[in-house]
């Protein structure tokens, strides 16, 4: 009698041989040895595939070639159909450009087992770059404000995390699901091609029924991510796919919400696109949201993904050359954490001081070494003080005059009351816009 293993790993991968081959290396490293893997190559033009067959027997794991790239819902489920086939309890999910720590997998399993209303158990991922950085642990979906409410994003981990998060999804770059859940439930949307496929996948075991949790005890770090954006590929995806998932999990009431805030949403971003010379992306924004409207899905043409736009960055401007920075921090931790680390990344040589009297704030970024001060009585005359918010349109709404620099979420700037008026001028076209998009976006979306 042939012995079937208890739990299939599924790894997708697309043009990232070096990682692939470590990925692989830490499941074999890990001491839960009743499972098979699977490894569903997205037709890479690299050398994955050689690689793959060079280093790894063919009893090690087996070698899927897709003939296109299907995406990571469409490479995931060409593993999960594999997999499917045969008397598996439980699948595991793993993006090529993550790494499992030893005694995860082990321990995730025990967990399903000991808990059977779970349907889907996601890893406690850190940053590979920033190995005591928390990258994802879980996220909700904000039904009010139609965005994602990701837990413990960006923390450096103390140790007081909790064991178990529930949640309504979590990435698909290490997670285990139930077989019998995903029998009910059916594999990824392949419609998404990309992006928001898990955080779907997740809302709809939620929606059956089965817990969906995030757990500390499962360990990975993910590297995710580029260095250098080459097209607009990212921002097409993650904007049609979001407004493809609110068209249709939200209720009438909340469509009518969701098509005003998809109107200010959308014309900021094109305002600010156009502020920032990123032409492309506006253009790339408006196609993205019109294709979601008109349900548009999959793998988009060609020509709706566009090369990035070569502009001047006027955060390293503004930065690159003030080596001493004050950060008054207005928003929340994460913000401020990743504005230090991108100061840090153009000028190695500014002294960083942050005023806040937010204990969460002050206790975290103590933690990477940055001075906190509670006033902003003796900031020095020369120092380039930064003000933090959440977008730069509340400046706009806000303030008469500009006296410091407002940074946002997003590292947009306003250095000067130069750039203050300009950004009002763009802003300007909104009522035009109104007129002319607010219609279609109604429309559809009720």
């Amino acid at each position: 009698m042939i012995k079937i293993n208890k739990l299939a790993i599924v790894i997708c991968n697309f043009n990232k041989s070096e990682y692939l081959i470590k990925c692989i290396k830490s499941v074999q490293k890990s001491t839960f040895k009743d499972y098979d893997l699977y490894v569903v190559d997205n037709a890479s033009f690299d050398d994955s595939v050689e690689k793959v067959k060079n280093n790894f027997k063919e009893d090690e794991l087996i070698l899927i070639e897709n003939k296109e790239n299907l995406g990571g819902s469409g490479g995931f489920n060409t593993g999960l159909r594999e997999a499917l086939k045969k008397e598996y309890k439980y699948i595991m999910l793993l993006d090529n450009d993550a790494m499992v720590e030893e005694k995860s997998i082990e321990k995730a399993v025990d967990y399903l087992e000991e808990n059977s209303d779970v349907g889907m158990l996601g890893f406690k991922l850190y940053s590979m770059d920033n190995p005591n950085q928390i990258q994802e642990f879980g996220a909700d979906i904000n039904f009010e404000n139609f965005t994602i409410k990701p837990y413990y994003k960006g923390y450096i981990d103390d140790g007081n995390m909790p064991i178990v998060k529930e949640c309504d999804y979590v990435p698909a770059c290490a997670m285990i699901v139930r077989k019998e859940a995903v029998l009910k439930i059916g594999l990824m949307p392949e419609e998404n091609f990309i992006y928001w496929d898990d955080i779907e996948w997740g809302y709809k075991f939620k929606l059956n029924n089965y817990k969906v949790i995030a757990y500390s005890n499962s360990i990975a770090w993910h590297k995710m991510g580029v260095k250098q954006r080459t097209n607009t590929f990212g921002t097409y995806y993650f904007w049609r796919n979001r407004v493809k998932f609110f068209m249709k999990y939200c209720g009438k009431l909340q469509k009518e919400y969701f098509a005003k805030q998809l109107f200010d949403e959308m014309v900021q971003s094109i305002c600010m696109c156009n502020y920032n010379e990123k032409y492309n992306s506006g253009t790339t924004i408006l196609r993205a949201v019109l294709d979601a409207l008109y349900g548009i899905n999959g793998k988009a043409d060609e020509n709706k993904i566009m090369l990035a736009d070569i502009i001047k960055d006027k955060f390293n401007e503004t930065v690159i050359t003030n080596n001493h920075i004050t950060i008054m921090a207005h928003t929340d931790v994460n913000h401020i954490r990743n504005l230090i680390e991108r100061i840090r990344n153009v000028n190695k040589n500014a002294k960083i001081q942050v005023v806040t009297n937010n204990i969460e704030i002050k206790n975290q970024i103590e933690a990477i070494n940055i001075t906190v001060k509670k006033n902003a009585e003796k900031i020095s005359k020369g120092n380039l003080v930064i003000e933090t918010c959440n977008h730069i349109f509340d400046v706009l709404e806000n303030i008469e005059k500009i006296n410091n620099t407002y940074v946002d979420k997003y590292f947009n700037v306003i250095h000067n009351n130069s750039d203050f008026n300009n950004l009002k001028k763009c802003l300007g076209t909104k009522e035009i816009l109104f007129n002319i998009l607010y219609p279609i976006i109604k429309q559809s979306l009720i």
